[in-house]
C-alpha cells in the first residue's frame, strides 16, 4: 500500500513538473462572515476574465457554497460528485458569466464540511490534471480559521484576505493572517478593504492595517485596493446578476478592475506546481 502511494506521488509530482505553465492558485478568505469575500471572488473573477485571463472559481465555503446562485447558474454537479468518485474533476466544471468556469462546492452539504485531508488531496489532485489553458484558480473559502482552511491557504500560490473597516472585521482578518504566518512566514498575502464610506477611510484603514501587520508579525502584505459600499450590490446578489456586468461603469466595478489590474502586476509566486504536490505527497504518507 505504502508503495502504491508513493508511485501516486512520485506520478503526481513529475506530471506537474513536467508542465510548462500552471494556474495561480488564489485562496480568498476572511477573518469573519459577512464581510463580502464572496461578492469579491465572483467579480474579481469576472474582472479578470475581461482581462483575458483564463479563469476557474472553486466554490471551497463548504456547505454554505453559493457561487452558482451569485452567477445566475443552477449547478447540475458539485464536489460532491467527484469527492464520491462518481464524476472527474473535469466533468463537474461548468461555463458561468463572460467565460468564468466555476465548480459549486453544494450548499448544506454536511459532507463537504467534513472533509478530511485526503479529499482535499483529491481535490488538489483534481486541480493538478487541469488543462494548463487557466491562468487563475480563485477558491472562494470559507470564513473564519479552522483546519481544512489551512490546508488550502498553504496549499495556494497567495491568499487574498477580504475585511472591512469595522473593528470585529480587522480584528479577525488579523487572526487569520497571524495564523497564517505561524504556518508559513513568507506565504503571499494581499489585503482588500470591502464596503468603507469613502476612500479617505479605506485608505486610513488599510495603511494602518498594514502597519500592524509589519510591526507585531513582521508580514509585508500587500495592498490590493478597496471597494466603496454600494447600496447597489444587494440588489445586484437578489438579482444573480454580478454588478460588475449589471453596472459596468459604476464605481463598483471600477474598483474591482482597478484591484484585478493591481493584482495582475503584484502577483509574483509561481511555486504552485510544487506547492500542491508536496501537499499531495503529505496526503498520501509520502515526501
Amino acid at each position: 500500500m505504502y508503495e502504491r502511494r508513493k508511485d501516486q506521488a512520485q506520478g503526481l509530482r513529475d506530471r506537474m513538473s513536467g508542465s510548462g505553465r500552471a494556474p495561480k492558485v488564489i485562496t480568498v478568505a476572511s477573518g469573519k462572515g459577512g464581510v463580502g469575500k464572496s461578492t469579491i471572488s465572483v467579480n474579481l473573477s469576472i474582472a479578470l476574465s475581461q482581462m483575458g485571463k483564463s479563469v476557474l472559481v472553486i466554490d471551497a465555503d463548504f456547505g454554505l457554497a453559493n457561487v452558482d446562485i451569485m452567477l445566475g447558474v443552477a449547478a447540475k454537479y458539485n464536489l460532491s460528485h467527484f469527492l464520491r468518485g462518481e464524476k472527474d474533476f473535469s466533468e463537474i466544471i461548468q461555463m458561468g458569466l463572460d467565460g468564468v468556469r466555476f465548480v459549486s462546492g453544494g450548499s448544506g452539504l454536511d459532507e463537504l464540511l467534513r472533509m478530511d485531508e485526503g479529499q482535499l488531496g483529491m481535490l488538489m489532485s483534481g486541480l493538478s490534471k487541469l488543462d494548463t489553458d487557466i491562468d487563475y484558480i480563485i477558491c472562494d473559502a470559507g470564513a473564519g480559521i479552522n483546519d481544512n482552511l489551512m490546508r488550502m491557504i498553504l496549499a495556494s500560490t497567495e491568499t487574498i484576505v477580504v475585511t472591512t473597516p469595522e473593528p470585529t472585521a480587522i480584528l479577525d482578518a488579523y487572526a487569520l493572517i497571524k495564523t497564517i504566518v505561524k504556518r508559513d512566514k513568507f506565504h503571499p498575502i494581499h489585503v482588500i478593504m470591502n464596503r468603507s464610506e469613502n476612500r479617505r477611510e479605506a485608505d486610513r484603514v488599510l495603511r494602518g492595517f498594514k502597519d500592524v501587520m509589519s510591526r507585531n508579525l513582521g508580514k509585508d502584505v500587500d495592498l490590493l485596493g478597496h471597494v466603496l459600499y454600494d447600496r447597489d450590490v444587494p440588489q445586484s446578489i437578489k438579482q444573480q446578476t454580478p454588478i460588475i456586468i449589471s453596472q459596468p461603469d459604476g464605481r463598483t466595478a471600477r474598483d474591482i478592475k482597478a484591484i484585478a489590474q493591481t493584482l495582475l502586476n503584484t502577483s509574483a509566486a509561481k511555486d504552485v506546481p510544487n506547492r500542491l504536490a508536496r501537499l499531495f505527497a503529505r496526503v498520501m504518507g509520502t515526501r
